[in-house]
């Protein structure tokens, strides 16, 4: 029985450490483009951010693309792109 509560344990932990990682990136964003982002818009996959959302916040985004992966670097995640 404690082998069940371990296992659900580590996947607790796994989904509490993305969320948080979502939510930091998410924080850093919108402080760069002054708009508030919801973390479930972003999708992180291969060191590269997707944003769901409208065209003027993808617009102004890509307008302060190399000010928000500087950020996110300083911040230690590794991200290349954003799209």
């Amino acid at each position: 029985m404690q082998e069940i509560s371990k296992f659900f344990d580590r996947i607790k932990n796994v989904a509490l450490k993305e969320i948080h990682r979502r939510e930091t990136i998410t924080s850093i964003i919108c402080k760069a483009i002054k708009v508030k982002i919801d973390p479930k818009d972003i999708e992180i996959k291969n060191n590269a951010i997707t944003v769901k959302g409208s065209q003027v916040i993808k617009s102004e985004i890509y307008m302060k693309k190399k000010q928000i992966i500087d950020l996110l670097s300083k911040s230690g995640y590794k991200i290349v792109d954003i799209k």
